[in-house]
């Protein structure tokens, strides 16, 4: 009965020390195959991290070879290996070109578009020379007035 019991006790460490192997064992593997990911895709020309390559990075499925992601990559998103630098240039471009009219919209419709120059070179002296109170009465003045 006792040497049952030791016996028990022994296999049940022996389960707990194959899990923990086990989970030591597939943290390892996860880590090489997200190297050899980064490896095939940086070969491949293709950078995860941002444009077509990010999409390919999570849409491709299937044996990870170099040729398979270039294919993949060509018939999904139509990229032609030495471009794909100039689309995402292109794409940056264009986000640029977007963000700059966005900015000229705001500054066209800013506050100090609304009112004369006199009053606007009054106000900033009044900030410079002037204490915070100053400023701040001389601001609602010009807004009232306006208002009126």
């Amino acid at each position: 009965m006792a040497e049952e019991q030791i016996n028990s006790d022994t296999s049940d460490k022996n389960w707990k020390e194959m899990r923990e192997k086990l989970e030591t064992y597939e943290g390892i593997i996860a880590e090489f195959e997200a190297k050899e990911r980064q490896s095939v895709f940086k070969q491949a020309g293709l950078d995860p991290s941002k444009g077509v390559g990010k999409a390919v990075d999570m849409m491709f499925e299937g044996d990870l070879t170099v040729d398979n992601l270039k294919q993949y990559a060509t018939e999904e998103f139509g990229v032609e290996f030495g471009q794909q630098d100039r689309i995402q240039d292109n794409v940056k471009q264009s986000q640029v070109e977007q963000s700059q009219n966005r900015l000229e919209n705001i500054q066209q419709s800013s506050v100090a578009d609304l009112y004369d120059e006199d009053v606007v070179s009054q106000i900033r002296e009044v900030e410079q020379k002037g204490t915070i109170r100053q400023s701040i009465t001389a601001k609602l003045n010009a807004m009232e007035v306006d208002s009126n």
